[in-house]
């Protein structure tokens, strides 16, 4: 069900004999309508409690209090009957009668369950009664379906308080919905416009009436979408492989949506050198997967995804990593000038750059060499080359949520030969 909770202030959790109580279910889920005796009344009556009750439930129908309607019969012979109209839906818990235990389980919830509902226990000449008055709630959805990213939805807070509210709010995750240019709050009816990924989740209406009750109900909204959290640059050094993440925040098979499109394109306008190859059971991951990436490659990625006729689309741009050296060859003479400098094909502005020794024996940055400190900066300068200087250096590049990309210098040395 859409609903996961009801909340309704100024009640006790315990019904004795003859209180009558307010119960607030929600439409489509289960609701519980308490009736218990007291704990001094079950062990004072403990003995009729065994076998021999005879226990009603019966609904106050229509304009005239005294009409009543039967909802649930035990006999004193354990034998059952039950209202046409909630055949399957009603229950009691036989084995909590010995607990003193009368409460009357409905589910699911319908909106015209709501009503005034009476309990009478009998055994012998000892005759109990309940009173319960249960009131639904419900927040409806128009279309109800799952959206697409862009579509939009409207909210429906429904109500069978006599009253009308004094005061209606709405929430989202916690915050207090404000009117913006895709909020709308118009009292019980909340409108979502161009709906995005990040709509996904609760949003609670809260109703407060003038008698000072106050029902809060919410409503699980999907909306497929692009995953909040996928970055949109890749760092990837030339010569590696690179993913370009494109991922639904959720799968659309699990909403029976299984017409589902993707095209990846590549705004430089060439053919793809690769496309995603995604199961038919994963719906989910059209991740693109770029082998031995080049300066070539690098630049902007669309990923368009069509769902029931809706097209969604993600920016993915592809920044490779090279080192642009001052000297060129494949051995660097000890002695000499040497310039090293992190380069991207792509900067968003928030980068910083580290470059790292690492020893001969590994490439791997995290058994780095301790003996020389790390700099920062784009740039590595040796001002005269030498043997010690040989080996792995690596920049990484860095932004504010970490390590964005690295990619690594083989400096191999030569020994300087002087000729006489």
């Amino acid at each position: 069900p859409p609903i996961s909770y009801i909340t309704s202030t100024g009640s006790s959790s315990l019904v004795t004999n003859g209180e009558k109580y307010r119960v607030w279910g929600e439409e489509g889920t289960h609701v519980t309508l308490p009736c218990f005796l007291s704990p001094q009344m079950v062990k004072d009556n403990l003995r009729y409690l065994y076998k021999g009750l005879e226990v009603h439930w019966v609904r106050h129908g229509g304009s005239s209090s005294m009409k009543r309607h039967l909802v649930l019969e035990v006999k004193p012979s354990g034998l059952k009957s039950l209202a046409h109209s909630m055949m399957h839906r009603v229950t009691v818990w036989d084995t909590g009668f010995l607990k003193g235990n009368f409460s009357l389980q409905i589910k699911p919830l319908l909106k015209e369950d709501a009503g005034t509902y009476e309990a009478r226990v009998r055994h012998g000449k000892e005759d109990w009664h309940c009173l319960v008055e249960l009131g639904v709630v419900s927040v409806t959805a128009h279309p109800s379906h799952p959206l697409i990213e862009s579509e939009s939805v409207m909210l429906n807070c429904n109500s069978s308080h006599p009253g009308n509210p004094t005061n209606i709010l709405w929430f989202h995750r916690d915050v207090l919905v404000r009117t913006s240019y895709r909020l709308h709050p118009m009292g019980q009816t909340l409108l979502i416009t161009e709906s995005v990924s990040s709509d996904t989740g609760h949003w609670v209406c809260q109703l407060t009436f003038a008698d000072g009750e106050i029902i809060a109900v919410r409503y699980n909204l999907q909306v497929i979408g692009f995953t909040e959290q996928a970055p949109s640059v890749i760092y990837t050094a030339a010569g590696s492989d690179a993913h370009l993440p494109c991922v639904l925040n959720s799968n659309p098979r699990n909403y029976g949506i299984s017409g589902v499109a993707i095209q990846w394109r590549y705004m430089a306008g060439r053919e793809l050198k690769a496309k995603p190859t995604p199961s038919y059971e994963n719906l989910q991951d059209f991740t693109l997967h770029l082998p031995a990436v080049g300066l070539n490659d690098a630049g902007q990625y669309l990923c368009e995804i069509t769902i029931q006729g809706v097209t969604i689309i993600q920016n993915v741009t592809l920044a490779v990593m090279t080192v642009i050296t001052s000297t060129l060859g494949p051995r660097i003479p000890e002695g000499s000038h040497l310039v090293l400098i992190c380069n991207l094909s792509y900067y968003t502005g928030k980068e910083h750059f580290q470059w790292k020794w690492l020893d001969l024996e590994s490439s791997n940055s995290s058994q780095s060499g301790s003996s020389r400190p790390v700099k920062w900066g784009p740039i590595q300068e040796f001002r005269q080359v030498s043997s010690r200087d040989a080996g792995i250096w690596e920049c990484s590049a860095h932004g504010p949520e970490g390590k964005l990309g690295s990619v690594q210098y083989h400096l191999e040395t030569a020994e300087m030969h002087i000729s006489f």
